[in-house]
């Protein structure tokens, strides 16, 4: 039997089925983005972290989406291109920030560690002239692509074998389609507000403070000096967390005001986190003015 039209893959941007259905999007930063917590939420978040293996996953289901856009974009007229292109920004996007929160997340296994290096390499393979690329070397050191022991990669590669095919898909974050063009255009529309992300930096910043002088009291109990240090990292990540926000927003009405804060951070932190910081302005940046230069309709 022929199967129909509607059971039949678009050859081209024209020929997508478009969803009306409007769908929350929660991308993977936002997915890890804790609201007024408190001791113990800092500390749970630290000790329970996300799983980068399922982080990256989803990374790979979004640039799937983008190259998918390409392939439909060949055959399609300019008004079809500026129709759909909101999607491409939303699904680069997506992909963009998982990318950064890949980095950010501690990886806490071997298979987290592959799934990281791997995100690394595929931000690698889609830089401008790689070879003498500038952001080559940020690459490297904010995804740990440098000089591993062979015998630690292949431990590595077959525990994220072992988990890929048992991997959880438990997570806030959510995974989208081209298809989905309201959802994906609302989400282009309702990022984060940048002033509120500025004071959750500062605030998760204080927190973390003020958890390492209570470290300092000699009548801690073992437990609550357990949680107390666990929370103290949990500040400080989601600290990086809401400065990566800011970093990657769609829109900063006073750039240089706004990133002080993330320069701020980039001077104080280890260099890993550094370099991290440093990739997600690069990549705030060529967000923005891909957006610029191809505006979504609505």
């Amino acid at each position: 039997m022929t199967k129909s039209h509607r059971e039949r893959a678009p050859a081209t941007l024209r020929d997508l089925r478009i969803d009306r259905t409007l769908r929350p999007v929660i991308d993977e930063l936002a997915a890890v983005t804790l609201n007024a917590p408190t001791l113990r939420d800092y500390a749970g978040f630290f000790s329970h972290l996300p799983a980068i293996v399922a982080m990256t996953t989803r990374a790979f289901q979004h640039a799937q989406e983008h190259e998918r856009f390409i392939a439909l974009t060949d055959g399609s007229d300019p008004d079809i291109f500026f129709r759909h292109v909101g999607q491409l920004h939303a699904v680069v996007r997506l992909n963009s920030v998982a990318s950064i929160a890949v980095a950010l997340i501690p990886a806490r296994s071997g298979a987290d560690r592959h799934a990281r290096r791997e995100q690394g390499h595929a931000m690698l393979r889609r830089l401008e002239e790689p070879e003498t690329n500038e952001l080559r070397e940020v690459i490297e050191i904010t995804f740990e692509l440098g000089d591993i022991d062979a015998d630690e990669v292949t431990s590595d590669i077959l525990s994220y074998i072992t988990r890929l095919l048992g991997t959880s898909t438990e997570s806030r974050a959510t995974v989208h389609r081209l298809e989905e063009r309201d959802t994906l255009l609302h989400y282009l529309e309702t990022q984060p507000d940048i002033g509120a992300l500025v004071q959750d930096a500062l605030h998760h910043g204080e927190m973390a403070d003020c958890f390492r002088k209570s470290l300092r009291r000699r009548d801690l109990s073992p437990e609550d000096r357990r949680l107390t240090g666990a929370a103290a990292d949990g500040a400080t990540l989601q600290q990086r967390i809401a400065l990566a926000r800011l970093a990657l927003a769609t829109h900063l009405p006073d750039c240089d005001a706004a990133l002080d804060h993330v320069y701020a951070a980039i001077n104080e932190s280890p260099p890993q986190v550094a370099a991290t910081l440093i990739l997600a302005i690069s990549v705030g940046d060529r967000l923005r003015d891909m957006a610029a230069a191809h505006p979504a309709s609505g």
